[in-house]
């Protein structure tokens, strides 16, 4: 699935000038997509139809929307959401919204085929549909979900496929049992990795600094699914795949600080980096100085 052709597709739907999208899980056809749905002027009307798909949209206020309209199977009702709220449809019903601005939405999307094959992957047995809902719900998994995406889609770039990957197994996860009725974790008797696994894991990372590898890629190293991997992961190191990406990336950048034969900007590409300034945000994040100051600190 190509980004553009996401977005242009969405923000037809809803009306929007634009509508800033990010991928994840995209070894799925069609991938789990985090879209930003953001209005500030004047009210257009109901969102355009759309070929119904076996799909569902889960979208989290931002902010608070004044009290629209929503059809769904030519039933009217009532669309609302105060901030931190979630909205859940099923777009097989093509629900048409009349969404009042100003309004901000974090929306979460999820095909029934992805939510399938991932259950599957998990070892958990199909949920068949999901509870859905026009009123607002708070759900402060859903709300945290949204945050921890709103800076990846101010700064696409920025965003390791690991962490994309991460956040989109724990909605997965999440909406399974809180709107799927699931019960019990699946796989439950599984422990961490063994040591050849994370060796394996910790080898691939280490080869890919400058790269960008995803949970999928490192599950096929050790001949696990994408959720196993994840889960055991944490277990092993007691933090996710993307964390210890970003850790191991500060290291390599430690090290050729320190050799000081190339310029920031340089050891940012090597390291993985998007530029110098994501170098210095995230090496002063880890470290308490900037690459400068902490060298310099080393040399006295």
């Amino acid at each position: 699935m190509q980004t553009n052709q996401f977005e242009e597709a969405i923000a037809r739907k809803y009306k929007l000038v634009r509508a800033p999208t990010l991928f994840a899980q995209q070894q799925m056809i069609p991938p789990i997509a985090f879209t930003r749905l953001r209005v500030d002027g004047a009210s257009k009307g109901r969102n355009n139809a759309v070929t119904p798909e076996g799909a569902y949209a889960f979208l989290v206020a931002l902010t608070p929307m004044p009290t629209g309209d929503v059809w769904i199977e030519k039933k009217r009702g009532k669309l609302q959401a105060a901030t931190g709220d979630t909205l859940a449809f099923n777009l097989t019903e093509n629900p048409l919204g009349n969404f009042v601005p100003p309004y901000d939405f974090l929306r979460f999307y999820l095909s029934a085929d992805t939510m399938d094959q991932l259950a599957y992957d998990r070892g958990v047995r199909r949920v068949g549909s999901l509870r859905t809902n026009t009123i607002g719900i708070q759900d402060p998994t859903m709300r945290g979900l949204a945050q921890s995406i709103l800076p990846a889609l101010e700064e696409p770039a920025s965003a390791p496929a690991l962490f994309l990957d991460s956040i989109a197994l724990a909605f997965h996860a999440h909406v399974l049992h809180a709107y799927g009725g699931l019960l019990g974790t699946g796989s439950s008797v599984r422990t961490g990795l063994a040591p050849w696994q994370l060796r394996r894991a910790d080898e691939f990372i280490e080869a890919n600094l400058d790269g960008n590898p995803s949970i999928a890629d490192l599950a096929r190293e050790c001949g696990l699914s994408s959720s196993h991997f994840a889960r055991a992961f944490r277990q092993a190191t007691g933090m996710p795949p993307h964390r210890w990406l970003t850790r191991r990336r500060v290291e390599r950048a430690k090290k050729l600080v320190l050799e000081g034969s190339l310029d920031l900007a340089q050891i940012a590409l090597d390291c993985g980096f998007v530029d110098q300034s994501h170098l210095t945000r995230v090496f002063t994040q880890h470290e308490g100085h900037s690459p400068g100051k902490w060298r310099r600190l080393r040399r006295y």
